[in-house]
Formats: C-alpha cells, sequence, structure tokens
C-alpha cells in the first residue's frame, strides 16, 4: 500500500481513502469453511484482519507525516460490518451468518442471482447478498458510516 499511494501522491493525488478489512472471519464462506461446523465468526482470521488494519493506520500516519498536503482517511469498515453481523436484529436485519443467494453458504459472483435456486424473497432482511458480499440494505448502512468518516476527502 505504502508505494502505490506514495505513487498516486506523485501523480498529484493529496485526498486518498483507504477502507480497512472487513472482519473476514464473519463471512459467510469462512464460517462454512473454517468455522468447525460452528455457526460463529473465525476467530484468527478477524484476528489476521484486525493485525493488518493495526498496520494500515500505522502506515497512513507516517505517510501523512511524510508526504507534506496529503489528507488521508482510513475507512473502518472492520467494525460497523462486525455490529451487522454480531448484532443484526439491532440493525434491522433477520439474518447474518447465511447469504440470501443460493445456499447461502459458499456462492458468489456469477453463481448467485435472483434467478439461483435457493435466493431468498427479501434480501433487505440478509446481511450478506451471497457468501461474500454484503446485501445492498447492508452496503447502505455501511455507506452512511463511511460518509461520515470520509467527510475529510470532500472539504
Amino acid at each position: 500500500m505504502d508505494v502505490m499511494l506514495q505513487n498516486l501522491y506523485a501523480l498529484g493525488a493529496r485526498k486518498i481513502g483507504v477502507t480497512t478489512l472487513p472482519p473476514l472471519g464473519c463471512l459467510p464462506t469462512a464460517i462454512t469453511l473454517f468455522g468447525s461446523r460452528s455457526n460463529e465468526c473465525v476467530e484468527r482470521l478477524n484476528t489476521d484482519a484486525v493485525n493488518f488494519n493495526n498496520k494500515l493506520n500505522i502506515t497512513s500516519q507516517n505517510l501523512q507525516i511524510s508526504l507534506s498536503n496529503l489528507t488521508l482517511a482510513v475507512l473502518d469498515i472492520y467494525q460497523p460490518l462486525h455490529n451487522l453481523v454480531t448484532k443484526p436484529a439491532e440493525n434491522g436485519f433477520f439474518e447474518a451468518r447465511k447469504a440470501c443467494c443460493g445456499s447461502g453458504l459458499i456462492e458468489t459472483s456469477i453463481l448467485c442471482n435472483k434467478d439461483s435456486i435457493g435466493t431468498c424473497a427479501n434480501a433487505s432482511e440478509y446481511v450478506f447478498w451471497d457468501s461474500f458480499h454484503p446485501s445492498e440494505a447492508a452496503n447502505k448502512v455501511l455507506a452512511d458510516g463511511l460518509l461520515l468518516s470520509g467527510i475529510s476527502l470532500i472539504s
């Protein structure tokens, strides 16, 4: 990331936003593949994401010190998505462990569409659309929070 941001800076970018990693252990596919038949988030994957995010924060602070006039906003996606997954009802969702599309466990991308067998009738009640990606309703919640934290990029 360091080199990529320095290249953007050299090209004239002065306001840059980067997102943290999400809680990787809470993705339906991670729970299916690594959850040991548990329906809980896979903590070792979440720990890896947190460690990466901590390094991302340190790197961004160092870049802002070394590159004059740089505004670098680290947009946290980890905690808001973790909150949606661990407290779905408090956030207006019915299902947070399985995805809306297909079996809800491992489908993604072209394997997942409104015509896929088993696709739920009301995607807005699900945190995940497919086994990797948040639903439109979850993305709206996440985007609203990101807008507030990224305000420094537009002012």
